[in-house]
């Protein structure tokens, strides 16, 4: 054991002693989040959306109102070629164009689809359909209202009717303020800035962890391992040391990043004996995740390059750089394949839900299976000449 402690002290110490190390573990996770959370401005900035009026009517108007409100746009309102440039150049995300004909149809009886626009990688597409869809069918609403209205009351000019029952729509109504109740009164979902604060945490402590492990090929290669094993320590005594401060490693990591989100970003982690479970889970499953690579590569910088890969593209599909309710349910499937998103499921129950061990016990059991399975096949396949 003592053989085991003495390599853990001398890797530990090793890895903190480098510049860079400092640089990756905690400097690059605080940028990130200030630069892709939207944290230094306090929240999430508006999706700006170009608005093209061809009909510049009063029931066009009312629906370019009704979009406005949705508090995660930021309309604006533009002429076609301004808002085709403004597309091209990705100022907007979007293009909303409302046809020249369309307060006429809808007062006619017909159909009429206003036009949206957009590049392939806009992920909220579907629900800015949905909610064009939504401000159009309630235009028909408000005119066939007005129509009827007008009739009644012997006129044939039921735009004043609009304007009327459009005036009272926007004024402030009685309302019942609805709230979860949650354990401990939290709140149902995680705030944007503490989500990507915690997705860019397990991020870099995934990325530092893999470079730290690979410095097993590097000692293989340099013929550490070879000395060592010369000496009364055993193959088991030298993973299990290397193990060890890797696990370690990783918490010390982790636990100034805690630190730093709950200064900086005001993230409150919740239960403290639950997060020292979820990520002692997390780390034990990617340092498995570590040892596996490199099992199955032959070169530190094989496992840099195919660890950099696989990291980035399962924190996409993980929730790290968005959040999983904006993809498809395809995706969202996919994603309980990948560890990030069972660690990201935990943070939320603690966090956002104010839950406690017992209510993470299934996203702790599956880092725990992702581990073994990571660490038994990782130990089968290390060389120690």
């Amino acid at each position: 054991m003592n053989r085991i402690i003495t390599l853990c002290s001398l890797e530990i110490k090793r890895v903190f002693l480098q510049p860079r190390s400092w640089i990756l573990m905690f400097l690059m996770p605080v940028i990130f989040t200030f630069i892709f959370g939207g944290l230094s401005s306090g929240g999430t900035s508006k999706l700006p959306i170009a608005v093209v009026d061809q009909d510049a009517s009063a029931v066009s108007k009312w629906v370019v109102q009704q979009i406005a409100k949705d508090g995660t746009l930021d309309v604006q309102a533009m002429i076609d070629a301004e808002a085709e440039q403004a597309l091209r150049d990705r100022k907007v995300a979007g293009v909303l164009q409302i046809p020249a004909s369309y307060e006429a149809t809808i007062a006619s009886g017909g159909g009429v689809d206003i036009v949206f626009r957009h590049g392939p990688d806009l992920a909220i597409a579907p629900t800015i359909s949905m909610l064009v869809e939504d401000a159009s069918s309630q235009a028909v609403v408000q005119v066939k209202a007005a129509q009827a209205l007008s009739q009644v009351g012997g006129s044939t000019d039921w735009k004043k009717q609009f304007d009327r029952l459009a005036a009272k729509s926007s004024e402030p109504k009685a309302t019942v303020e609805v709230k979860s109740v949650t354990k401990e009164g939290a709140r149902e979902q995680m705030e944007y800035q503490s989500e990507r604060s915690i997705g860019f945490s397990i991020m870099f402590v995934m990325m530092s962890l893999l470079s730290v492990t690979g410095k097993i090929l590097e000692a293989r290669k340099t013929g550490v391992w070879y000395r060592l094993l010369s000496t009364p320590t055993s193959r088991l005594q030298v993973l299990g040391g290397y193990l060890l401060a890797f696990f370690l490693i990783g918490w010390i990591q982790f636990a100034i990043l805690m630190g730093l989100s709950s200064l900086l970003f005001g993230v409150q982690w919740g239960d403290m004996i639950g997060q020292i479970v979820l990520v002692s889970a997390l780390l034990f499953c990617v340092v498995g995740l570590g040892l596996f690579l490199a099992g199955i590569v032959k070169t530190q910088e094989q496992q840099g390059a195919i660890g950099t890969i696989v990291i980035i593209s399962t924190c996409m599909l993980g929730g790290v750089y968005w959040p999983l309710d904006i993809v498809s349910d395809t995706m969202r499937t996919i994603a309980n394949f990948v560890p990030q998103s069972w660690a990201m499921t935990g943070f939320t129950e603690l966090i956002a839900r104010g839950g406690t061990v017992a209510d993470i016990l299934m996203p702790v059991a599956v880092l725990v299976a992702f581990g073994a399975v990571f660490l038994f096949v990782g130990m089968t396949r290390v060389k120690y000449e």
